[in-house]
């Protein structure tokens, strides 16, 4: 089943089978806003904290909206001002598309999401469906310019956090780098995987979350490419598995975001599969580890979220 209604003031799409229910809003987006197992009555992605769901502008604060639920980042996750025809063009906070109103429509079980850019000569189209217990994610984004387009794709699925949970990494996980200044010591500090140690010498499982209102929060990054895309998380007490898949040669870098009540108080997760290492475009061109959409070209990929 699939329909319009009123989620949190904002026009959202309704997708449910005898499994899942799920909520995408166009005008956010298309933000997926709530996975929830019907069975086990467990939600899977972080919740707007307000009433409603605000409307950011174009170069909002990510921050100072409801930073919830499912978002793209694209053309960046950082700010970042790039050269484009010999002109600035700067790339909003967690990129274009958090903030962008959708056009779409539905097709037998198929919702169809686009959109075109403000400040980049390219479109932005995808495609969500929901299978008995996958959500599918089709993308194409197309330069219809005729310059490289220097950019980052990357999942921004903020999930609950619970203290019991396991964050399940690619098999060849072996090591990964801090990019947050702070509880892992200075950005760019390599640490062993699964266990490290804090910058204060306290043991730390980077497979774990910290409890609630710990006040930490850090970011780190796998070291090196990605060649199994799979990555996901486990419930232990609701006995509930979420596992992304994504094409790995399409998506070869991983993030991964943690806050237990060091930003905002929130207590969230997220995997990010990504195209770029790491989160601003200058950064990932140091490294050399970015990007280009070139002229006439499209970028397609699909993502799918499974619960088991």
């Amino acid at each position: 089943m699939m329909k319009e209604i009123v989620f949190k003031g904002r026009t959202g799409i309704l997708m449910e089978n005898g499994v899942l229910r799920v909520i995408v809003l166009p005008e956010l987006g298309g933000k997926v806003a709530s996975i929830y197992h019907k069975e086990k009555g467990f939600e899977f992605l972080f919740q707007n904290k307000e009433d409603v769901y605000r409307k950011p502008s174009l170069y909002a604060d990510f921050a100072q909206y409801d930073a919830s639920g499912f978002d793209d980042c694209f053309p960046t996750i950082d700010s970042s001002i790039v050269k484009y025809k010999d002109q600035d063009v700067t790339y909003p906070d967690h990129g274009e598309i958090w903030s962008a109103e959708f056009n779409y429509f539905m097709n037998g079980q198929a919702l169809f999401l686009s959109y075109t850019s403000k400040i980049l000569p390219y479109t932005y189209q995808k495609d969500i469906s929901l299978g008995d217990d996958t959500l599918h994610l089709n993308y194409a984004i197309t330069n219809f310019g005729d310059e490289p387009i220097k950019c980052i794709w990357a999942l921004h699925c903020l999930l609950n956090c619970y203290e019991d949970m396991e964050i399940i990494f690619p098999p060849s996980t072996t090591e990964v780098v801090n990019v947050s200044s702070g509880l892992l010591g200075a950005e760019g500090t390599i640490h062993p995987f699964p266990v490290t140690r804090t910058v204060d010498g306290r043991s730390y499982r980077l497979d774990r979350v910290w409890p609630a209102n710990s006040g930490i929060c850090c970011k780190y990054y796998l070291s090196h490419r990605i060649e199994n895309g799979i990555c996901g998380v486990y419930y232990p007490a609701s006995d509930l598995r979420l596992n992304i898949r994504y094409d790995p040669e399409v998506l070869p870098y991983l993030g991964f975001w943690v806050t237990a009540g060091g930003y905002r108080g929130d207590y969230n997760c997220a995997l990010e599969p990504c195209n770029g290492f790491y989160d601003s475009i200058d950064k990932a061109e140091r490294e050399r580890k970015l990007y280009s959409l070139e002229p006439g070209t499209t970028l397609k990929f699909s993502v799918k979220l499974t619960v088991s």
